[in-house]
């Protein structure tokens, strides 16, 4: 096995217990966790669920499931960030429907705090963490 494969896979996988973190950390005003946080998972991808669902369970907040079409959508995207409010969004999708959702977010204002991306099986996931 090639050394920076491996490398990456470690870095990768340890990124993946920063999420938490960066969730977790102090946002200021904004009052509860369950208010602050938002964990977003794409409803037809099953490693995306597991992973969201876990991130969920961990910091104690439900996860949102959204269809492909919720998440490739202006309206969709838009709706689920006004549904967090002024706090995190932790998002579990596949590569598309993540650039899409960062782009809306970002033209909405929201600032990226994380993008990590995995591979598991046969799926790659995108990870991501923005504050909106």
């Amino acid at each position: 096995m090639d050394r920076r494969i491996f490398l990456k896979g470690v870095l990768g996988g340890g990124a993946l217990g920063a999420v938490p973190l960066a969730a977790t950390a102090k946002l200021g005003e904004v009052g509860t966790m369950e208010s602050a946080v938002m964990v977003v998972a794409q409803a037809e991808s099953p490693e995306a669920l597991a992973m969201a669902r876990g991130l969920a369970a961990e910091l104690g907040v439900r996860a949102v499931v959204a269809s492909v079409c919720e998440l490739g959508s202006f309206p969709g995207v838009t709706a689920l960030l006004d549904r967090a409010g002024q706090g995190r969004v932790i998002g579990v999708m596949d590569d598309a429907s993540a650039l899409i959702f960062q782009q809306i977010a970002a033209a909405r204002g929201a600032g990226l705090v994380m993008d990590t991306h995995q591979r598991i099986g046969a799926a790659s996931l995108v990870s991501f963490a923005i504050n909106t």
